[in-house]
């Protein structure tokens, strides 16, 4: 799930390739890194202080109804910019600075309260499949953890493709990718809707 949100074009991927389109991928990596301490953050907020308070199902119920308007806006979104990635070169000495590059991305990153959505959003789709019941502190730590690395997984590949692979890399190539991340994402919307229209019928019945 954290590699998957890390998927759609935005300001902190756009870094990353810019450091590592100019022949520095540690600090593309660092921009990473900050961009992902930022998303972890948000998660601790989301899951120790707004998800104690979606325990009641009809809360979770509207919630999911919630969740899928958040789904179709970002799905809207990524398919719009998904062809306005612009990866223009600067200043090398700007672009070598790992502490900066750190800052850039945790900037970028913290700018996005959305996260808390994401992060309330993956507990949701968690409990709905059944693989966790009840998010203990232990249980809670495993899924930030984890899903901070599913984010830093993708954004360390993305910046080791674009440096090894310069020149065949296009934006006919990421613009499909961000396509299909539409479809996905429209799809798990639909999964949310039906769930919570199902809950509340069944509340009113």
């Amino acid at each position: 799930m954290g590699f998957l949100t890390a998927i759609p074009i935005g300001a902190t991927q756009i870094e990353i390739a810019k450091r590592s389109l100019n022949n520095q991928p540690q600090a593309a990596y660092m921009v990473a890194l900050g961009s992902v301490c930022s998303d972890v953050m948000y998660g601790f907020i989301a899951m120790f202080g707004v998800a104690p308070f979606l325990e009641s199902r009809t809360v979770m119920a509207y919630f999911g109804l919630f969740a899928a308007a958040i789904l179709w806006v970002l799905a809207f979104f990524t398919f719009r910019d998904s062809g306005k990635a612009d990866m223009q070169e600067l200043s090398v000495t700007i672009l070598k600075s790992k502490r900066l590059s750190f800052a850039i991305g945790f900037t970028l990153a913290v700018t996005n309260p959305m996260m808390i959505a994401w992060w309330l959003i993956g507990e949701k789709f968690i409990r709905e499949l059944g693989l966790v019941r009840n998010f203990t502190t232990d249980a809670t730590l495993l899924f930030l953890g984890t899903g901070g690395l599913g984010l830093f997984s993708y954004l360390f590949t993305l910046s080791n493709i674009l440096y090894k692979t310069k020149k065949f890399i296009s934006k006919e190539i990421m613009k499909k990718v961000n396509s299909g991340l539409c479809i996905v994402l429209v799809l798990l919307s639909f999964y949310f809707l039906i769930s919570s229209l199902r809950r509340i019928l069944h509340f009113h019945i």
